[in-house]
């Protein structure tokens, strides 16, 4: 199995929506019937929140959008939001394109690199990633990516889901990680 990632292009976007929003896997992260609480960005929500230097590399610690590869094939996204210049904290966000591709350590290898990307290259020391309660198996997969649970919300953090769980990957645990 190989999986990579390379930075997006603002080409990549209008694709990188439609799966989030419109793929087979959509039901596992947002909308009814799993998550009436969160629902499906509409195109003009994703591209206020998504903006173009998530896709064209032009303020990398605002953040940026990556293609997750799997042999070759484009099979996803990751990416990393604004990089708190105090805490040097950021936060994760990932989805796949199809139900396919899951259950494979595709999502697992692809946090390893995002993350050995960020703490290698933009002075971060924490990555963060939360997702809801309800999708179990995202948590396993972060946990098998090296995240630990924090029962502790950082001050200021906006939670996504109101059953959120908190997990965190530290610079210096990430090291044993990517030996």
């Amino acid at each position: 199995m190989h999986v990579s990632i390379r930075p997006n292009s603002i080409a990549d976007k209008p694709k990188v929506f439609d799966w989030l929003s419109r793929s087979n896997l959509t039901a596992e992260m947002l909308g009814p019937p799993k998550f009436p609480d969160n629902l499906a960005p509409t195109w003009e929500e994703f591209d206020e929140d998504y903006l173009d230097y998530y896709f064209d590399g032009s303020a990398p610690k605002k953040g940026r959008c990556f293609i997750i590869f799997f042999n070759e094939l484009e099979v996803g996204q990751i990416n990393y939001n604004p990089i708190d210049p105090l805490t040097k904290t950021t936060e994760l966000d990932i989805w796949l394109s199809d139900k396919k591709y899951t259950g494979k350590g595709i999502g697992v290898k692809a946090i390893q690199l995002i993350c050995k990307h960020i703490f290698d290259n933009l002075d971060c020391r924490k990555i963060l990633i939360q997702p809801s309660a309800r999708n179990p198996y995202a948590i396993k997969a972060y946990k098998k990516a090296g995240f630990i649970e924090q029962a502790e919300i950082p001050p200021d953090f906006e939670l996504d889901y109101q059953d959120s769980v908190l997990l965190v990957l530290n610079n210096e645990n990430a090291k044993t990680i990517f030996l």
